[in-house]
């Protein structure tokens, strides 16, 4: 948890971020990681340091933070209703525990048991290895986003083991299931599928085949480590591949001769955040590898929704029509989490008495006070602790089927 604050008797005017240390942590090893206007930082815990004591870092000076911050003050309210690519701000990152380079994020309850994923953020620095991210990527591949974290809680949930069990009886048979993610990243909802249909029986299919793909050499390596670290149940479950391929939108996957090329099952996260240059691309890679009775789930942080939805009518138009994952929405477990009922055409839309409701009476909490999801700023952003950012995320976050 962390808040910042000025000093005002410092004459220097200093910015302090305040660290509270957690239990749990061994001082003078453990570190702590913040970010901090963008940059990730990260500070070792004194060694004289107990559980609950709050440290206390400068990371810069108050006239310059105003001076940013007077760039700053729209609402989200005004944000969404901005149309130009390069307005798209970058999210804050929101994981369920950092540390040294791991993020962690714990599977829905509908396993068998639980799990939580340990997931490298960058290649292991072994001899010459390289440790630089996907040079052919955006430098987006190496953390776990927001909505992909939702997807990958959702599909493991019991609500979600009910519904991949649905599509599966649907498939019966097909002896293969075939399922593919797009723009894996670090493979946070890949693998977290591998696992909800590892724990699904299927006496009738004799095999299931998961592919992650993303664009770039090191990235698809990392994808590979962390395939190999979290999906450990393969020893034991022979039927059940799980494999990262390269793959840039637009191209057919090319893979080895026993690869499908049309998957029962396409899913995807926060795919529609770059710009609309994207778009085609993406949905003719959807196109060319969606089964003609397949399934696509694509979890949406919605960012520029006028932008956003153009994504969808371009589908429409191809004959993919998406709607809202009933089964999702109706679910005690993210009811609350995501509740945002909208459809595409309505969510952000000014025209929309709806959506202009959802955003004045959703609230979320900055630090002590509760304001309107319409009302927050990006200063408000910066002041929330993580609890409270992840929940801003999710109240913007949508799945649809």
């Amino acid at each position: 948890m962390s808040n910042q604050s000025n000093d005002d008797d410092d004459a220097s005017n200093a910015i302090y971020i305040n660290l509270t240390v957690p239990p749990n942590v061994e001082p003078g090893v453990d570190s702590l990681t913040f970010e901090y206007n963008g940059n990730e930082m990260e500070i070792l815990i004194p060694e004289d340091s107990v559980a609950g004591d709050v440290l206390r870092i400068q990371v810069g000076n108050s006239s310059s933070h105003r001076r940013d911050a007077a760039t700053k003050s729209s609402s989200l309210m005004d944000e969404l209703n901005g149309l130009e690519d390069d307005d798209v701000n970058d999210t804050k990152l929101v994981q369920n525990n950092v540390r040294e380079g791991v993020a962690t994020v714990t599977l829905g309850e509908g396993l068998k048991s639980t799990v939580t994923l340990q997931l490298l953020e960058e290649l292991p620095k072994n001899g010459s290895s390289s440790t630089v991210f996907d040079r052919e990527g955006d430098g987006t591949a190496n953390c776990p986003w927001p909505s992909g974290i939702v997807l990958a809680q959702s599909l493991t949930s019991k609500m979600g083991i009910e519904y991949l069990t649905k599509m599966l009886k649907h498939s019966e048979g097909d002896e293969s299931i075939d399922c593919m993610e797009l723009g894996s990243g670090l493979g946070t909802c890949g693998i977290a599928l591998a696992h909800a249909l590892a724990s699904i029986e299927t006496p009738s299919i004799t095999s299931y085949q998961i592919v992650l793909t993303d664009r770039g050499d090191e990235t698809i390596a990392l994808l590979r480590e962390n395939i190999d670290r979290n999906c450990t149940f393969r020893s034991a479950n022979k039927k059940l591949s799980v494999t990262p391929h390269p793959l840039t939108w637009g191209n057919e996957l090319l893979t080895d001769c026993s690869a499908p090329k049309k998957f029962n099952c396409i899913i995807g996260s926060d795919l529609l955040y770059n710009s609309r240059e994207s778009y085609e691309p993406l949905l003719n890679t959807i196109q060319q590898h969606l089964h003609p009775d397949g399934t696509v789930i694509l979890s949406v942080r919605w960012r520029k929704p006028e932008l956003e939805r153009e994504f969808f009518r371009k589908a429409e138009k191809l004959g993919i029509i998406f709607v809202n994952w009933k089964e999702f929405e109706e679910c005690e477990s993210f009811k609350g989490r995501c509740p945002a009922r909208l459809n595409w055409s309505e969510y952000g839309s000014p025209e929309c008495e709806c959506s202009n409701e959802y955003f004045l009476k959703t609230n979320v909490s900055v630090g002590n006070v509760t304001k309107s999801l319409a009302a927050i700023t990006e200063d408000d952003m910066e002041c929330m602790n993580d609890e409270e950012y992840a929940s801003f995320e999710e109240k913007q976050i949508q799945i649809y089927v």
